[in-house]
């Protein structure tokens, strides 16, 4: 487009064409920037939703196994299932009746013989099932890999199964819960609807046991690995790292998209979880974005084109009009204005804190003393709330006699019990140092339940651990202040530390409560 310009016979002209093409190459270019910058953003989007799927996933069937263990070994402390008066029959109906109440396909007992009950159907011997075969032998807590049972034969599921422990310490039974299949599968599906990303749920023997990415039931997961391009790491070597239950994440190439996977082991089970993203499928989750952003820019492009060429053509008038007026002089006029543009970039730092200790799995100090003062605010006054100060007596012993390592068994155990501890009584527990650590403790009836608690837990904090072939003893302390309505986070923790100190100057190995 041209604006003509005449003035006694000569023609003023001035193109508005290379500001139009200038223009649409800046807006082409702008255009590129914002893709790539779509791209990088998807990039990263892709590591941070993967772990986020991971995070979600692994956390809900961790909770559902945790749960499942919990129930049972709260079943497992009935007399009832000791009682050889009680027929098998009538141990089991209560669990009938609880099964469908927690969401379980089935809960049922097994006796000494290995033969399980359940109401309605014939005793069944469960004598060749490698996890009853392992409980027996063992007394350890199993979670199966999913396999065919129930009524039909086809019915997928998973076992969660915990002995029966007789007071000569024999196994006189077992507890097991089957949990559904498709419970497991909508907890993956979930987890991926909401952070665009697909994942695998993988067996002890690393076939695929569910999964939202497509893969067959049963198939072997590293056949699929093997035909993918892999990056960073090998095949071989990462099933050395899904063995060996050691997290990680790798990026790999495959049916022409790039994917991002985090994996990591699920607690007290054989199962690995993969949870991948795929990089197209999260450029198209922001392309809309980036459409929106390209489209206001091409639309401010022509707004500022229309207002330059407004300009222009009111500054020509000007430019006429001191033309025929001073014709005379000859003097040309230039005007060169550029606009000054400024790119202003934001920096966002993600930070995270540690909320949980890496070796026992407690909340770390800072979390247990936020925890524990919102805790203190919501008890009720009518019911016994206790501040517990454990204190490990023999770790320098344990390092000195089974090196580090052995310490590090030894704190990991204290953890796991008291952990069971702050389940069971809805409090919270951390690790407060080195050696030490620190639980609340609350809705105890009264003082008698919390000795007869305190008894239970120093017993079981006396006692011996096997490791690599060696029985390490452990011994702790206790100190115990008692809440009362007016007292706060900080004279608990002091009254409880003063109780231990008179533990540790005293003998060891029991509690004290403190008293004013």
């Amino acid at each position: 487009m041209k604006n003509n310009k005449k003035n006694s016979g000569s023609n003023w002209q001035i193109s508005f064409s290379p500001i139009l093409r200038y223009s649409a190459l800046f807006c082409l270019l702008i255009l590129a920037v914002i893709m790539l910058g779509g791209g990088f953003l998807s990039f990263s989007l892709m590591n941070a939703r993967a772990h986020a799927s991971l995070a979600s996933t692994h956390a809900q069937i961790s909770q559902r196994i945790d749960e499942s263990v919990t129930l049972l070994e709260s079943l497992a402390g009935l007399p009832e299932f000791y009682d050889p008066s009680i027929p098998p029959i009538d141990k089991v109906k209560k669990l009938d009746q609880m099964a469908p109440h927690f969401g379980y396909l089935m809960i049922c007992y097994v006796d000494s013989d290995i033969v399980v009950y359940s109401d309605g159907s014939e005793p069944a011997s469960l004598a060749s099932r490698d996890y009853m075969q392992n409980l027996f032998s063992t007394g350890q807590v199993q979670v199966t890999d999913s396999f065919a049972a129930g009524a039909d034969g086809v019915t997928l599921n998973y076992t969660v199964a915990v002995p029966l422990f007789g007071q000569q310490g024999d196994i006189t039974g077992c507890l097991f819960c089957a949990i559904y299949f498709d419970e497991v599968t909508q907890i993956l599906e979930e987890a991926d609807s909401v952070n665009n990303s697909s994942a695998t749920l993988i067996g002890t023997r690393g076939q695929v046991m569910s999964s939202t990415a497509g893969l067959p039931y049963g198939d072997p997961v590293m056949d699929t690995l093997r035909s993918s391009r892999i990056f960073g790491i090998t095949p071989d070597k990462l099933e050395e790292q899904f063995l060996a239950a050691v997290p990680g994440s790798y990026w790999s190439y495959q049916n022409g998209s790039l994917f991002y996977t985090a994996y990591q082991r699920v607690e007290n089970t054989g199962w690995d979880i993969l949870c991948s993203v795929s990089f197209w499928n999260i450029f198209l989750s922001v392309l809309p974005s980036l459409l929106l952003v390209a489209c206001l820019t091409v639309l401010l492009c022509i707004g500022l084109l229309l207002l330059l060429r407004r300009y222009i053509a009111g500054q020509m008038q000007v430019v006429n009009i001191l033309v025929h007026s001073v014709e005379e002089l000859e003097k040309k006029i230039y005007q060169d204005e550029q606009p000054e543009d400024r790119d202003f970039n934001e920096i966002i730092r993600l930070t995270s804190n540690g909320l949980l200790d890496s070796l026992t799995g407690v909340v770390t100090r800072s979390v247990f003393l936020n925890q524990a003062a919102a805790h203190l605010k919501k008890l009720d006054p009518q019911l016994v709330n206790a501040l517990c100060f454990i204190d490990m007596d023999n770790l320098k012993h344990i390092n000195d006699t089974y090196g580090h390592s052995g310490g590090d068994v030894a704190l990991k155990s204290i953890g796991y019990i008291l952990r069971e501890y702050e389940k069971k009584y809805d409090g919270v527990v951390g690790r407060y140092g080195g050696d030490e650590f620190i639980m609340l403790l609350t809705g105890l009836d009264d003082e008698a339940e919390l000795r007869s608690v305190l008894d239970e837990l120093v017993l079981r904090l006396h006692s011996e651990i096997g490791s690599a072939g060696q029985n390490i003893p452990i011994q702790c302390s206790v100190g115990v202040s008692v809440c009362l309505p007016e007292s706060d986070l900080e004279q608990l923790i002091a009254q409880a530390d003063e109780a231990l100190y008179f533990v540790k100057q005293n003998g060891k190995g029991y509690y004290k409560i403190y008293e004013s």
